[in-house]
């Protein structure tokens, strides 16, 4: 290890995932993660990190963060820290600090990802051309993530979006019906997020009480997806199938809007927890449902990221290759 190595993190509202660079194939070591809610400042965790591992100099620092970044800031919507590129600077002496959403850390990490951090969910793929090409990602977790990623004359080209906030568009009667519940409930537009995140997974069960006349029990996401896998409850799997189907619908919308036709990749801590009911989901027939388009998309590949740590991942190969 260098006498100065470069840190890199995987930053969310609960956990903070450290970890140094290193060469490929592994990219990263000294993996450990701390608890956010256990440290004043994320520096504070910082500190305990460097403290583990003996470090007493860094030469840079790759933090993927689960929050809005403005002007190298970034204030956490699920926790109570804050992160100012400007102050670690000055903290640990290094002029090579670097917030990156953490939806662009995932696609810096597609670029490196093998079979053996992939499951297919559909399609043929013998892995990304050596040459240009373009990708999706997104992922369910407790939002709606969203990326691309393009590579261009050999540089990685990350494109950071807020699509899980774009429209939900029902595509057939039984969805229109889950809008219409969802609208008298928020009394605004609905987005793709209020139904493919852990708040989603309760919104669609709601609905589905409300449209079948079923009194509502108040569960959680988690016991919905129980109930949906162990199938004791017939509105928690049809839940469970609809959410799929729905994710596939999207994913194939943003095949068509990014020109991805080199592959979506699907992330996000729910896909991640269910991939058998994943894999036995309508999901893929929801991404080729394109109309007109439906041959190009059934050519187009849909992988799930079996990855622990793609956010990590993706922080050392920016770090690696750009700082």
């Amino acid at each position: 290890m260098s006498d100065n190595p470069t840190l890199i993190a995987d930053i969310g509202g609960t956990n903070a995932r450290f970890a140094l660079t290193t060469d490929a194939p592994r990219y990263f070591q000294q993996a450990q993660t701390l608890e956010a809610a256990e440290f004043e400042h994320v520096s504070d965790a910082i500190d305990t990190y460097l403290h583990s591992h003996n470090i007493k100099q860094l030469k840079a620092i790759s933090l993927a963060v689960a929050g809005p970044i403005r002007d190298g800031k970034v204030t956490f919507p699920n926790s109570h820290w804050s992160i100012d590129c400007h102050s670690l600077r000055a903290r640990y002496h290094t002029d090579h600090v670097k917030l990156l959403n953490d939806w662009e850390a995932i696609s810096y990490s597609l670029s490196c990802l093998d079979s053996g951090d992939l499951i297919n969910i559909g399609g043929t793929w013998d892995g990304l051309p050596d040459s240009d090409y373009t990708v999706g990602a997104l992922g369910p977790g407790s939002g709606l993530g969203m990326s691309g990623l393009l590579r261009r004359n050999d540089v990685l080209i990350p494109l950071v979006t807020e699509g899980g906030h774009a429209g939900f568009s029902p595509e057939n009667q039984l969805q229109g019906e889950i809008l219409a519940y969802l609208h008298q409930k928020f009394d605004d537009r609905i987005s793709r997020e209020r139904l493919l995140s852990g708040p989603g997974l309760v919104n669609i069960h709601e609905a589905l009480c409300e449209i079948h006349g079923q009194e509502n029990p108040g569960l959680i996401a988690a016991d919905i997806a129980v109930a949906g896998i162990n199938k004791t409850d017939p509105i928690c799997e049809e839940t469970f199938d609809l959410f799929f189907e729905v994710l596939g619908q999207v994913a194939g919308d943003i095949a068509l809007a990014l020109g991805a036709n080199d592959g979506i990749f699907i992330g996000g801590g729910i896909c991640q927890r269910y991939p058998n009911q994943l894999l036995a989901s309508r999901f893929r027939k929801g991404f080729e449902n394109k109309g007109r388009h439906s041959p190009l998309m059934k050519d187009i590949p849909t992988w799930l990221i079996t990855h622990k740590n793609p956010g990590l991942l993706g922080a050392s190969v920016f770090a690696q290759t750009n700082l």
